[in-house]
């Protein structure tokens, strides 16, 4: 693998585009398949909160690494220091995507360095995916110049789960941990507890760990019994 990391910040094993469950977001998935497979340089994806943009763009970076491409993720929401410096060393990469544009939006320094890498980036071929809350002429950017950049090569709204996708999600994830989650208790949990997916994802993680102590299947009388 080719994955430069920044910041610290280490993908998920679940970070892959066959992990990527659920039909409402289908089209952003066949997009981004479509720049891992190199027949798309650009592409932005728009979306709230929790509506897969993180997990599409770190699944691009972990497989362009895996294709022996240099590849980054940046999460621009967890940046602690001057963008512009950091910028500097990704032009050569394969493969950049930037998560959370929202984060620098009307901070001109910051979208100046991002036009002037995505400017670099495009002169010599290579890949970025972008990802923001909203449309990139909607996030409120100081220059019209990073908007434009940014909707190169088309952008795709991501969509909040349904029921089913969160269903879909819970069980996929229980089975990447070697958790045998029914369907029927998946669909309870979605239906008594939060559902917003960073609340779903910490019940899994609270059910993993009592399953295991208690050597009980995930059936439903014994998740009630855990989450009251």
């Amino acid at each position: 693998m080719s994955v430069q990391l920044v910041l610290g910040v280490q993908l998920p094993s679940s970070a892959t585009l066959d992990a990527f469950v659920g039909d409402v977001n289908a089209d952003a998935k066949a997009a981004v398949a479509e720049v891992i497979a190199g027949r798309s340089e650009r592409l932005y994806l728009a979306g709230p909160k929790a509506s897969g943009k993180t997990h599409l763009l770190q699944a691009a970076c972990r497989a362009i690494g895996d294709n022996g491409r240099r590849s980054v993720y940046l999460p621009l929401a967890q940046l602690n220091e001057r963008l512009e410096p950091l910028v500097k060393g990704l032009a050569e990469m394969d493969c950049v995507c930037i998560d959370d544009i929202d984060a620098i939006a009307g901070h001109r320094d910051a979208e100046i360095a991002l036009v002037g890498l995505s400017d670099a980036l495009r002169a010599r071929g290579s890949r970025l995916l972008t990802a923001g809350e909203t449309l990139p002429g909607e996030l409120g950017l100081a220059l019209s110049d990073l908007a434009t950049r940014l909707s190169w090569g088309g952008a795709v709204m991501c969509r909040p789960l349904d029921d089913d996708d969160k269903i879909a999600l819970l069980v996929e994830r229980a089975a990447q941990r070697g958790m045998d989650l029914p369907d029927a208790t998946a669909r309870w949990i979605v239906r008594h507890g939060e559902t917003n997916v960073p609340a779903l994802m910490a019940t899994l993680d609270t059910l993993d760990r009592a399953s295991l102590s208690a050597h009980r299947r995930l059936t439903i009388p014994f998740v009630k019994q855990t989450l009251a």
